[in-house]
């Protein structure tokens, strides 16, 4: 059995990708069945023992138990116990809806259950009167949902299938999210533009990834967190399937980066990275507000942590980096104020030769972005912006903080 959680230690992200994704890849063996244990001791030595999780990493969680749940074709085995050490997380994970959407329920005034855990349900009850704000709910949106497959098959055209999910998305991240960043005044004051960059992340996770996206938004006092987690395609086939356009090239960036060779790190695993970074020049030149939008107002509106994952590979984005996002970010208001332009009057032509200009710009600043990075990893790795990992997370997974003023 694999602990989830063990015996005082906090499970964070970082946690999840560097102690337990390792335990999970050590005990797969085949065909033979993978079972989970939610705590450490069990009913062992309850009054010494001690469990807690960071909210934001359940979306990472059933993001993972959604993929061992395919891999063995069946879901996967939990063992639960409800004692005095196990009541306080218990209730948490019960009243985030962590089982309803882990397990097979199909009462509809509840969330759907996704039926990637198997558990006994008669661990759950018998909590302690704590209950968490409302809003403080893991999240799971499918295209299995809503009847969405279907109304997306009388659509012959990606953009207008994207058009239309985020026409859904956008009132729904409203309904689940919206009392959550009244709370932060950083997000507050740009509560819209959160709406609608979550309303794109959540129809890339479910259109382009093919797969379920999870995610969970919590606020205490000291920030306002998020996390959002799919376990489809990732970046590397994603880009690999981009048209041509006359602004962007797909790879281009990258196959500039990959001829730098200024960190002596496994190629592959560094290959993870180099997608990484043509995924946010990606979007940065985009005509919708997305994941390069998103690390900006972060960052450097809020004062606050961006983190990226796919595969082995993580990008940590902060204020110390504040001099070069600055440039990227006049960069990037230039081209999409023209893209606005070019939605409300037309006459992409006669753009064309400034938006290009732009974009060899914003290529030049993040090689610089990038090579900077690098020598901060080779400087000391332990603060650079850069994680590498041994196991392999499928997906895509996104991580913010932030901070309230």
């Amino acid at each position: 059995m694999v602990n989830i959680l063990n015996n005082n230690e906090k499970l964070t992200p970082y946690i999840f990708y560097s102690r337990f994704l390792k335990d999970i890849a050590a005990n797969i063996k085949g065909s033979e069945e993978l079972q989970l244990k939610l705590v450490e001791n069990g009913d062992d030595f309850i009054f010494d023992s001690n469990y807690s999780i960071e909210p934001i990493t359940i979306p990472l969680l059933l993001s993972l138990v959604e993929q061992l749940c395919k891999f063995y074709k069946s879901p996967i085995r939990l063992a639960l116990y409800n004692n005095t050490a196990t009541k306080k997380i218990l209730n948490f994970l019960y009243k985030s809806d962590f089982f309803y959407v882990a397990g097979a329920n199909k009462i509809p005034s509840f969330p759907y259950g996704r039926n990637i855990l198997q558990f006994d349900e008669h661990y759950l009850g018998d909590f302690i009167k704590k209950t968490p704000r409302p809003e403080h709910k893991v999240r799971c949106y499918s295209l299995d949902d809503n009847n969405l497959r279907n109304e997306l098959a009388k659509f012959d055209n990606d953009d207008y299938k994207r058009d239309f999910l985020i026409s859904r998305y956008i009132y729904v991240v409203r309904e689940h999210f919206q009392e959550l960043l009244f709370d932060n005044e950083n997000t507050l004051e740009n509560k819209d533009l959160y709406i609608e960059i979550l309303s794109e992340l959540i129809t890339n996770g479910v259109l382009h990834s093919k797969s379920n996206t999870f995610a969970l938004m919590f606020v205490n006092k000291y920030a306002t967190k998020f996390s959002i987690s799919d376990n489809g395609i990732g970046f590397t086939e994603s880009l690999k399937s981009k048209q041509q356009d006359f602004l962007y090239q797909p790879l281009e960036l990258k196959n500039e980066i990959d001829k730098l060779n200024t960190l002596r790190i496994n190629d592959k695993i560094l290959e993870n990275f180099n997608f990484i970074i043509e995924t946010l020049f990606y979007s940065s030149l985009k005509d919708r507000k997305g994941l390069f939008d998103l690390m900006l107002s972060v960052v450097l509106k809020s004062n606050g942590y961006f983190r990226l994952h796919s595969e082995n590979s993580q990008i940590i984005i902060s204020s110390r980096m504040s001099s070069d996002l600055l440039i990227l970010n006049a960069l990037r208001d230039k081209l999409f104020n023209i893209h606005r332009q070019i939605l409300i009057n037309g006459g992409q032509d006669e753009h064309k030769e400034v938006m290009l200009s732009l974009k060899s710009e914003i290529k030049a600043n993040f090689i610089q972005l990038y090579l900077n990075i690098c020598n901060k990893y080779n400087d000391d790795f332990r603060y650079s912006s850069m994680r590498f990992f041994n196991v392999k997370f499928r997906g895509v997974h996104i991580e913010v903080e932030i901070p309230n003023n």
